[in-house]
Formats: C-alpha cells, sequence, structure tokens
C-alpha cells in the first residue's frame, strides 16, 4: 500500500513538472503565428505623429503576425478615446494628457470610457511651440497677450488636440480665437502642409504646433524663411502641468536653421489605447511583436527613436487591458 502511495505521489510531481515546463515553452513563444485577427486603428492627421506612430505598428505585426491585418484610418487624439469606446476603433494614438482628463473624467471627456484600456507608450516627447517669422515684434508667448499684435496664426483643425491645448493656453488669458480679429489678425485651421504653404507666401505670420524635436513641414520652414520659436513664460508651465500634467522639455538649439538658443517647452508624451473587447490572444501578440521587434518600430519614425520594451508601460494613466498587464509582469516590465 506504501508503494502504491509513493508511486501515485511520484506520477503526480512528474505530471506538474512536465506540465510546468511545456506551459513555461509555450508562454515563452508566445501566440500562435497562425493567430488571425482584422483591426481597425486610429492615427491622428494622416502624416502626423499619431497617424506615423499606428502605421509603424501595423507593419511591425504583419511582420511577425502574417495573418493579421490592422488598417489605419485618420483621426485625432481627442476622438479617438469616445471611437474607442464605443467600438469604432479597435486600437488607437493619443496623448497621456487626454488620458489623464479622461481617467479624471474632465473635459472634454466628462463622462466614463469604460471600453477604453491603456495599451503601451510610444516614449515621445511632444512639445507645444508657436513658431513665427523673425520680424513678428513678440519674442515670448507671454508678449503675444500682452501686446496684442495684428497676428495672422495657423493651427490645425478644431476639436483636436493640438487645437484643444492652444485654445485652452488663450483662454487661461481671457482670450479666444476670434479675439485675434479685434487685434487685426486671424486663426487659420489647416493641415499642417497648408499652413506652411500660407507662411511661405506671406498669408500667415505663425504657426501654433505640437511635434517631436524635429518636425518634417518645420523643416522646410526654417530652410525657406528666417523663423523664431517664442519663449514660454514659467506662468504657462504652471498652468499646464496643473490642468493636463504637462512636463518641460528643450528643442535643441540649430535644430533648425536660424534658430541657435535651446527652446524650453511644455512638453507630453504619446500613450496607445486598445478596446477592452479585443481579444487577450491579440493584444498579447501585438505587445509580442512590438517588444520583440523594439528596435525596428523604433526605426520607423523619429517620434519612436527613444521606444524600448522595458518602458512600454511607462507614463500610462488609464487601466491597463488584462492581457496588457498580464504581458508586462511576464516580461518583467514595469508597470503604473
Amino acid at each position: 500500500m506504501k508503494r502504491k502511495v509513493v508511486f501515485l505521489s511520484l506520477f503526480f510531481v512528474i505530471f506538474f513538472a512536465i506540465t510546468l515546463v511545456f506551459s513555461s515553452a509555450t508562454l515563452a513563444a508566445g501566440p500562435s503565428k497562425k493567430i488571425t485577427a482584422v483591426l481597425k486603428a486610429g492615427g491622428g492627421a494622416v502624416g502626423g505623429i499619431g497617424y506615423m506612430v499606428m502605421t509603424g505598428m501595423s507593419k511591425v505585426i504583419k511582420d511577425e503576425y502574417k495573418r493579421m491585418d490592422v488598417t489605419v484610418v485618420p483621426g485625432g487624439w481627442v476622438g479617438n478615446l469616445p471611437r474607442t469606446d464605443k467600438g469604432e476603433l479597435d486600437i488607437a494614438s493619443t496623448t497621456v494628457a487626454m488620458c489623464s482628463l479622461a481617467a479624471a473624467q474632465k473635459a472634454p471627456f466628462e463622462k466614463p470610457l469604460p471600453n477604453v484600456k491603456a495599451f503601451y507608450s510610444t516614449q515621445d516627447r511632444l512639445f507645444y511651440f508657436a513658431i513665427v517669422r523673425k520680424e513678428v515684434p513678440v519674442d515670448t508667448v507671454g508678449e503675444l497677450f500682452a501686446k496684442k499684435p495684428a497676428i495672422k496664426l495657423c493651427t490645425i483643425n478644431k476639436g483636436t488636440t493640438t487645437e484643444l491645448m492652444w485654445r485652452n493656453i488663450f483662454a487661461s488669458q481671457g482670450y479666444a480665437w476670434k479675439d485675434l480679429e479685434k487685434w487685426g489678425g486671424k486663426m487659420n485651421h489647416v493641415a499642417w502642409g497648408d499652413a506652411v504653404s500660407l507662411v511661405k507666401d506671406g498669408h500667415a505670420d505663425g504657426i501654433l504646433a505640437v511635434g517631436v524635436k524635429k518636425i518634417g513641414w518645420a523643416m522646410d520652414l526654417t530652410n525657406s524663411r528666417a523663423m523664431k520659436i517664442l519663449k514660454w513664460d514659467d506662468k504657462f508651465f504652471d498652468i499646464l502641468n496643473k490642468k493636463f500634467g504637462f512636463g518641460k522639455g528643450a528643442i535643441p538649439g540649430k535644430t533648425y536653421p536660424g534658430i541657435d538658443e535651446d527652446t524650453v517647452c511644455p512638453a507630453d508624451s504619446g500613450e496607445v489605447i486598445v478596446g477592452a473587447k479585443v481579444s487577450d490572444e491579440v493584444v498579447t501578440a501585438i505587445l509580442t511583436a512590438l517588444a520583440d521587434n523594439a528596435d525596428k518600430y523604433a526605426k520607423h519614425h523619429n517620434a519612436l527613436s527613444n521606444f524600448t520594451a522595458e518602458g512600454m508601460a511607462k507614463t500610462l494613466k488609464l487601466p491597463l487591458h488584462p492581457a496588457a498587464l498580464k504581458f508586462y509582469q511576464s516580461r518583467g516590465i514595469e508597470t503604473p
């Protein structure tokens, strides 16, 4: 009888050991390469940072999982959150500031977004800056409101994160876009390329922008016209930090022709979100592809140049998708 008990005990020990080995091997191997999925990813404006972040992700996924198709569609860092909550998008790009507002249910996200989950951090730095013609008679953002020059400015469409943030900056000083007309100026809501053309042709004086340290359209503009970046007064850093959680970052001098000094700007970062209904297997597959090919993803766009597997959960503000949390824990990647 004792021999039988010993034999059975030994059998179960061996059985569980073999099961553990196979389970660990399966986990290490990641999801099956035969996984099939058709997903819609929301970027930003075509050619913009948010759009390029998503197209880079799509390419990395396709190289690893041939049966997974990700279609990238235009979107916006504000609108991508409610669209993901409604199931119109499976994955989308946005920013840490927008996710902070959504988590706190602050405008423009007064209602909860229960189906929006944190996915991964793009680990970029997004600088808010005003680039204007050299001869514009102001040198700081504060002087813009103090002197009220007859200035014609450009930024992108209403409702986008860029427009929302700059509108908040104007509102913090008691002004709206229409006040530019009272000063003898104007606000143009146009695509970045159109904004550059307006400044080049003399129909606009500057652009209220957001972007990484070095942007193609800004390089094109500064190669064509003498430009400067307005300096930020300390009060604006305080306002943007308290309201949106912005930090600071510097655009180094000589990044653009004719702009030799470092410019310290309010800085945000990118956050990619995922719908709660996206399956655990698909979530794990995407994160596996990105973590295992971090170098490839980082080379897709300047905004992703700092991307590493170790930083994928850095700065995330919304609750993680359960499968994402499990993935990061299995890889020893620190989570908020």
